[in-house]
């Protein structure tokens, strides 16, 4: 008993009659073409096919990848006044700093010169910074005048002492009215 013919047997039934193109070599070539044609057009359709699914992949990861970015953006925008308010304050405790430097140097500047004034000198006007100290005075005599300007010059705290104007008054019981800028020493 013979198997059917749809068990591995194959026969190709052509009703068409064969024309002797099909043998010759130029319908050899033609059909070897067509037939890597047909299977180039299969291949590069499955390829785009390919090619379409991936980027339908590369689309969802794009936006995955900007939400993702667009989470982070907000985090960092929300640490961004805590940022400011940061930076805000440590120049804040820098100034203070400063000021309170500055404050120490004036401190110290005025109690030496109470230290070194002596009673026959006194005061119409002090302007003091932190680099220097300008004072308008007034001696009662012409010795208390020396004494003040040479314990100044001797002082460790100021330097570059200047007598500005100095003129004879009479105002308060004073003999002489002068003028004298100083510069702070830095520590």
């Amino acid at each position: 008993m013979g198997l059917p013919a749809f068990f591995g047997h194959k026969r190709s039934i052509n009703l068409l009659p064969r024309d002797d193109f099909e043998a010759s070599t130029l319908g050899v070539i033609l059909a070897w073409a067509l037939v890597f044609g047909k299977w180039s057009v299969i291949i590069t359709q499955l390829i785009v096919m390919g090619t379409f699914l991936w980027r339908f992949q590369l689309d969802r990861e794009l936006t995955d990848l900007r939400r993702s970015i667009a989470k982070e953006v907000a985090v960092i925008k929300s640490y961004e006044t805590v940022e400011r308010d940061f930076v805000l304050a440590q120049k804040q405790l820098t100034q203070i700093g400063q000021v309170l430097a500055d404050q120490e140097k004036i401190r110290q500047s005025l109690k030496e010169i109470e230290l070194i004034t002596p009673n026959e000198v006194w005061y119409d006007r002090i302007t003091i910074s932190p680099a220097e100290v300008n004072l308008t005075a007034y001696a009662a005599t012409l010795p208390g005048f020396g004494q003040f300007i040479n314990r100044i010059q001797v002082s460790p705290i100021f330097s570059q002492v200047r007598v500005g104007e100095i003129e004879s008054s009479n105002a308060r019981g004073s003999q002489i009215k002068f003028d004298v800028l100083m510069g702070i020493n830095k520590k």
